[in-house]
């Protein structure tokens, strides 16, 4: 099935050096979209690639000072996020603990803004309903993990109280550690049978013994079965593995069978690492992980992949970002 066209509301008002933006990749795709279809292939590809610019644009900025932050190792992770979000539809809502770029890419922010409220020092953008008012809500981020997991649970018992066939999504990007603060949040969509996806990104370099820190597959499933619903592994650097998962989660939760958790294993790097990353893995390692070359392998052994094609995305994308850095700044 085709990916969802989903226009931008027109803002005469708008001055188009500062609202520039190429065309969105689309909002989400069809709940019942196929990994096998070429179209949804290329538009999640897309997303991928395209997140993937942004980062290293906002990293690259935050390195030479230009905009408030520190730097954080979010290159190599954009498969968990653009598979975790592509496949939301209005109405539904998506939480995470850190701001998620591929959130704006997927639906089609502006790039004007994206980068003049991190040139402003602003909050991350809140859920942008003036970009878009029949879309994916961006639940606002609580003060802690626990915070956010508790709200999201909240706002999946408002969707069940109120008859409405919407769901949750609510990525943690802290590994595991995530679960130790999920008693309440658990405890509730279990009960209630809420409408919510528990992932939780465990990342080889955010624990000095890597993945290790998690035992077993066996672990993830008793955390989850504790509470009566399903936890699932999945490599988190393969987008197709993840979109498929969470696409299965979701149509369980919309057919009011409940949570489920889903456990994405990472490989990140930080940018500014020429040699080794911070738990001794040769950045050459970890780029072996990169969920554009799985996509790519992925995309040529289907005969949907042409250098050229990619070249023209990353060329036009890359020419809009640096316009929209240049009237931000």
């Amino acid at each position: 099935m085709s990916p969802k066209k989903s226009g931008r509301p027109a803002n005469p008002s708008a001055d188009p050096a500062v609202m520039n933006t190429i065309e969105p990749v689309g909002s989400s795709l069809e709940g019942d979209a196929s990994p096998s279809n070429p179209d949804v292939l290329r538009t999640v590809y897309s997303a991928l690639l395209k997140t993937r610019m942004l980062e290293e644009q906002v990293l690259s900025l935050l390195r030479a000072g230009k905009i408030p932050g520190t730097p954080v190792p979010i290159l190599g992770g954009e498969a968990t996020e653009v598979g975790a979000f592509i496949g939301l539809q209005p109405g539904d809502s998506f939480s995470s603990s850190q701001p998620k770029l591929a959130t704006h890419v997927i639906r089609g922010t502006p790039l004007g803004r994206v980068f003049g409220d991190l040139f402003s020092g602003k909050k991350p953008l809140p859920a942008a309903e003036s970009i878009a008012t029949e879309s994916v809500h961006i639940v606002p981020q609580a003060s802690s993990i626990a915070g956010q997991l508790d709200v999201a649970a909240g706002i999946a018992l408002t969707y069940r109280n109120l008859g409405r066939p919407n769901v949750v999504v609510a990525l943690a990007d802290d590994g595991l550690a995530a679960l130790g603060f999920w008693h309440e949040a658990a405890s509730l969509s279990s009960r209630h049978r809420l409408p919510i996806i528990f992932m939780v990104e465990n990342c080889a370099q955010s624990h000095p013994g890597g993945v290790g820190t998690v035992q077993s597959d066996d672990d993830l499933r008793d955390r989850a079965e504790a509470y009566g619903f399903p936890g699932i592994t999945v490599d988190g650097n393969d987008i197709v593995a993840v979109w498929r998962v969470t696409q299965e989660s979701i149509h369980r939760a919309r057919s009011g069978a409940g949570p489920t958790l889903i456990e994405c294993r990472t490989w990140r790097w930080h940018a500014e690492v020429d040699s080794k990353a911070s738990n001794g893995h040769s950045v050459k390692a970890l780029r072996e992980h990169d969920p554009l070359h799985h996509m790519e392998h992925y995309m040529k052994k289907r005969k949907l992949w042409k250098q050229s094609w990619k070249d023209g995305i990353a060329e036009d994308y890359r020419a809009a970002v640096a316009k929209a850095v240049k009237a931000a700044h």
